[in-house]
């Protein structure tokens, strides 16, 4: 399983954003590279994620 931490920035099948929150089996990130105020709520074990850095997000 991925490790990530708040403040690390992910990109899932719903959005790209900061970490906002992680539990054992949640990530919670917002979609600011996007522009939009929306959170999501991903299982790590079910949902696609990867962590990227801000120059990836901002070339995408």
């Amino acid at each position: 399983m991925k490790r990530v931490k708040i403040g690390d920035m992910v990109e899932s099948d719903y959005g790209k954003g900061r970490v906002l929150a992680e539990t054992n089996q949640w990530i919670i990130h917002d979609n600011s590279a996007n522009n939009s105020d929306s959170e999501f709520a991903i299982l790590k074990s079910d949902d696609h994620f990867k962590i990227v850095n801000e120059l990836e997000l901002k070339a995408s």
